[in-house]
């Protein structure tokens, strides 16, 4: 086994321990060959989710990473040694900041990315309704598809205030509160239907608008999570 296969092998019994989880349509997830899958950004803890999710699929997750992560003690290493991309904010253009994943891509590779490019600050958790071209951008100059996720609970087990589920206080009659959230929440992945290079281009239009295209991908996006997280989003496709 390769070291990212022991990693995401401990990092799956890990979340298994530490929440409840259900994954769905992880046979969307291409067998083989190039793909880019993109998800909504809930916590720090969302690549754990993700990458575990693609190992359902049989796919190995190559993500692309703020660099700064890269400095990091011991997790540099880590991200270094099992191919992950550095993202360097502020690169002189597109093409030299997505030159790394364009290049994994060509090798056959699965990237994954946040098209938000940052946790959503929205005050509910859902999805920033600006997001970056760059899933688009590497989707059509390798032609591949791009594969939307939805994934919902992560927001529970980290939040962005870097609070747990895990280390909230205990309540008095803490199981009868309506709002509970319970120390092991539940995480749930949604895997859509591939969306085709031909998708993208027609969505694009003759003028290659990147933000059309983008748009149509968080809106799959969008109507995955309306249907893990109704209850806690009611208006979601609406309202956006």
């Amino acid at each position: 086994m390769s070291l990212y296969g022991s990693i995401v092998f401990v990092v799956d019994a890990f979340l298994g321990l530490l929440t409840r989880r259900e994954h769905r349509g992880v046979g969307n997830v291409p067998d083989d060959g190039p793909a880019v899958v993109v998800s909504n950004h809930l916590s720090v803890s969302d690549p754990l989710v993700l990458g575990c999710a693609l190992r359902r699929a049989g796919r190995q997750a190559t993500f692309m990473a703020m660099a700064e992560a890269f400095r990091w003690p011991f997790v540099g290493g880590l991200l270094r040694r099992t191919g992950q991309i550095p993202v360097v904010r502020g690169a002189a253009t597109a093409a030299e900041a997505l030159a790394p994943a364009l290049d994994a891509l060509a090798q056959g590779r699965v990237v994954a990315l946040y098209p938000e490019g940052k946790v959503t600050t929205e005050a509910d958790y859902r999805p920033l309704l600006q997001a970056r071209t760059g899933a688009v951008r590497l989707a059509l100059t390798a032609g591949c598809p791009v594969v939307p996720v939805a994934q919902w609970g992560a927001h529970r087990l980290v939040t962005r205030d870097h609070e747990s589920s895990l280390t909230r206080r205990v309540r008095w009659l803490g199981r009868l509160r309506p709002d509970r959230v319970p120390r092991r929440p539940m995480v749930t992945v949604l895997v859509g239907e591939p969306i085709t290079p031909e998708a993208l281009r027609a969505a694009a239009g003759p003028e290659n608008d990147l933000r059309a295209a983008t748009d149509l991908v968080m809106a799959r996006i969008r109507t995955l999570l309306a249907e893990i997280a109704g209850e806690d989003l009611p208006d979601l496709v609406a309202g956006d």
